[in-house]
């Protein structure tokens, strides 16, 4: 799937302030997240749209991939009321949706505004086709 197939929009039905701010305050505490959005997304002609939080991870918790993904369910099971849910994607895993993300706007977390810099350089960077000239170890958006 690619970034063009998902719509990211901002959040039609507000959550109260008060889940916000537990959700934050949940996700700030982590120090695996760098930073984390929450928006809309949805793929057209798939059902509706879903509201989503995008978290963006330090690098050096993608080592543990499964670990920090069960934390950060969690954590935001634990943040929200019965009943209500949210899908959670790891932006580290579809960078190419960050620049779309970030457009949206949406942004509740920012534990490292140092990475989400590096970050948006590296999505900045990006070649057309995502495939880069051959000279660089790792794929294009790693920020190091």
């Amino acid at each position: 799937m690619s970034a063009s197939e998902i719509v990211v929009t901002p959040v039609r039905n507000p959550w109260s302030e008060y889940v916000v701010n537990k959700l934050v305050q949940a996700l700030s505490a982590m120090p695996d997240v760098a930073f984390a959005h929450l928006v809309d997304a949805g793929v057209p002609g798939q059902g509706e749209v879903h509201t989503a939080l995008f978290v963006w991870l330090h690098p050096g918790a993608l080592r543990s991939l499964r670990r920090v993904l069960n934390q950060v369910s969690a954590i935001v099971s634990g943040a929200l009321p019965d009943g209500m849910a949210v899908d959670i994607i790891i932006l580290n895993s579809a960078p190419e949706l960050l620049e779309q993300v970030e457009a949206v706007g949406g942004l509740i977390v920012e534990s490292d505004p140092e990475e989400r810099r590096r970050a948006l350089e590296a999505a900045a960077a990006e070649p057309a086709g995502g495939e880069g000239d051959g000279l660089r170890v790792g794929p294009w958006w790693w920020p190091f």
